[in-house]
């Protein structure tokens, strides 16, 4: 924790932040991926990062997903959601149809948030440190979040009978976690639905 909150007090000193990083100086336009439409990509570790914001999104100024690449699918992990100061201020994990991704067990999710790592020489070194710092410090949590999201699917199936949970528009955000990197990280989770 100690080492990303280095990170982000001394991007603030030199006046930017993770998020600018991120789209390199450029306007933010709601739903663009960036730094480019393949985000920071690590071809060894199969991890891939990026930023985007969702256009009238007030409660955040945007957020990094975090995604296991494999050659025939995909896995979101954990997306990290920004306050307008450039810190982070949650962690939540999305439904399948929001980020087309494929059904994996809290286990394979477990495993691929301990593993998730991106090399620095993919991008600009102090983004890569912020995400891959995140992991590190939050790696609990974010396996909580994980096995808050198989509970909250369960919960929707038992609710909604012959509903399938992963196409539900009305089941966006399956888990989520209010986090201060400038304090100690909150530990009690919170399921929100979108």
């Amino acid at each position: 924790m100690t080492e990303l909150r280095q990170l982000l007090t001394a991007l603030e000193r030199d006046g930017t932040t993770v998020m600018e990083l991120a789209c390199g100086g450029r306007d933010v336009t709601p739903w663009t991926l960036y730094p480019d439409d393949y985000g920071v990509f690590d071809r060894d570790t199969g991890c891939q990062s990026y930023f985007h914001r969702h256009d009238g999104a007030t409660h955040e100024a945007g957020h990094f997903h975090t995604v296991r690449l494999f050659p025939d699918h995909t896995v979101h992990l954990v997306a990290i959601s920004m306050a307008r100061d450039g810190w982070p201020q949650a962690l939540f994990t999305l439904n399948l149809w929001a980020i087309g991704d494929r059904y994996e067990s809290g286990a394979a999710l477990k495993r691929y948030a301990r593993r998730f790592r991106i090399d620095e020489t993919r991008g600009d070194a102090r983004l890569v440190r912020f995400v891959n710092l995140v992991f590190q410090a939050f790696t609990p949590q974010i396996e909580r979040l994980q096995e808050g999201k198989i509970t909250r699917l369960a919960e929707h199936r038992l609710a909604n009978p012959g509903v399938d949970p992963f196409n539900d528009r009305s089941l966006e955000i399956l888990s989520r976690l209010a986090i201060d990197v400038r304090a100690r990280p909150t530990h009690s989770m919170r399921e929100v639905q979108a």
